[in-house]
């Protein structure tokens, strides 16, 4: 998934909120800006203190100003977040929404060939990651953007010569996040593949905990979750020591920046103790929204990674249902007219099988497991369609009845049982 197909799918989530965002935004660029006058009035403080005449007017002025720059900021800064919260948790809930509403509209094939397992950690796992772009990703990219913005143009401000050594360290670092990119990408797709394999595990281990015991497979399903959960950490550490490495990259490359300013500052450009001191406070506030911006990369990738998953289940087709006739009342006349059918190319499970059931009449299929008497049943209630041949009921082939119709006709009691949670009433 490209960048632009995952904000353009993300957007139709975001849209309902754009005022939200928008304010949480404004709040955001309100907290930036504040912060970031607060190496002027530093320096400005420091030359007042070691002026020849000092003005204690002016310092507590200065005082009283930077005290309510820090105060305004966070609350700014408070307010922002928790609309973000807010923004980032509504989009999940409409996320599993529809998710789930699409799980109970997709055909009984996509439950075949998907563990259920995988198909949790869709909506448990990978919708969370796909938030984080929502909200926390966003916040981040406008503040530590902002920020890298005024802070660069307010070095520039105060010294251009100085400010220079930043712009020959940035294609360094756009360097670093380009080759990181597609390796985080690769390792965060593989972690959700493997979440998805965990959940499945569990899954069937804990609903299938007496045959576990009944058969002595602990130790066995023990090896295969431990090496399912290595797997995991090894991706994960992949992940974390790209991220290392770009955050220790950007580190060296300010400490190189830094480093410069004191030299040039101190042997070669003259400046007062307050220039100097805010000239050096806005490098080391630079630091860290310029880390941000590169580590943004690493939740960026795990949210597209998670984007391919999530937005993968909204967009399978949904169980074919091209039938118009209501079967509202059936007289119970079950016809298999030479039907062939097979779950996939490459094996047949029903070949050229005829039945006639008279209305009233009990029939009960007999054979060993896997000749498909469960087949035959499922083909009857179109949860599948036959390759060949035709099933018809009351003389009306089941493929012109509409689903719900035909299964309200049905009473089905699977083989597989599964208490739901539930009051009988429920």
């Amino acid at each position: 998934m490209q960048y632009k197909q995952f904000f353009s799918r993300l957007f139709f989530y975001l849209k309902a909120h754009i005022g939200k965002l928008i304010f949480t935004s404004v709040m955001m660029m309100f907290a930036t800006a504040l912060e970031s006058s607060i190496p002027e009035i530093t320096g400005r403080i420091v030359d007042e203190l070691f002026a020849a005449e000092r003005d204690q007017q002016t310092a507590l002025i200065y005082a009283l100003a930077l005290f309510g720059v820090i105060v305004l900021s966070s609350i700014f800064a408070m307010t922002s977040t928790a609309a973000s919260s807010w923004v980032s948790n509504k989009v999940i809930m409409d996320l599993r929404v529809d998710m789930f509403a699409k799980l109970l509209r997709l055909p009984k094939s996509y439950f075949d060939q998907h563990p259920t397992g995988k198909t949790l950690s869709k909506l448990t796992f990978d919708v969370e990651q796909i938030a984080a772009a929502a909200s926390s990703i966003w916040l981040d990219f406008i503040k530590s953007s902002m920020s890298v913005i005024i802070l660069v143009g307010y070095l520039f401000y105060k010294n251009w010569q100085l400010s220079l050594t930043l712009l020959i360290l940035l294609p360094l670092v756009y360097l670093a996040v380009k080759l990181s990119s597609n390796r985080m990408r690769s390792s965060s797709i593989k972690v959700q593949n493997s979440m998805g394999r965990m959940t499945h595990l569990l899954d069937e281990n804990i609903s299938g905990s007496s045959l576990v015991k009944i058969y002595h497979a602990q130790e066995q399903e023990s090896k295969k979750f431990n090496d399912l959960i290595k797997n995991i950490r090894q991706q994960r550490f992949k992940v974390d020591m790209t991220g290392a490495f770009n955050t220790g990259f950007v580190n060296i490359l300010i400490g190189l920046s830094l480093g410069s300013v004191v030299y040039f500052s101190s042997t070669l450009l003259a400046m007062s103790a307050g220039e100097f001191l805010s000239f050096f406070t806005a490098m080391g506030m630079l630091v860290k929204p310029a880390k941000s911006l590169v580590n943004i990369n690493k939740p960026l990738q795990t949210a597209m990674a998670a984007g391919e998953s999530v937005f993968g289940l909204i967009d399978e087709d949904e169980e074919h249902n091209s039938g118009t006739k209501q079967l509202k009342k059936s007289k119970g006349a079950i016809k298999f007219n030479q039907v062939s059918f097979g779950y996939n190319s490459e094996t047949t499970v029903l070949d050229d099988i005829s039945l006639d059931i008279k209305p009233g009449e009990t029939v009960a299929l007999v054979g060993s497991t896997g000749s498909g008497k469960t087949t035959i049943i499922q083909l009857l209630a179109k949860f599948y369609s036959p390759t060949a041949g035709s099933i018809t009921i009351d003389g009306i082939d089941i493929a012109e009845f509409e689903v719900d119709s035909l299964r309200s006709q049905i009473a089905f009691v699977d083989q597989n049982v599964r208490l739901f949670n539930d009051t009988v009433k429920g």
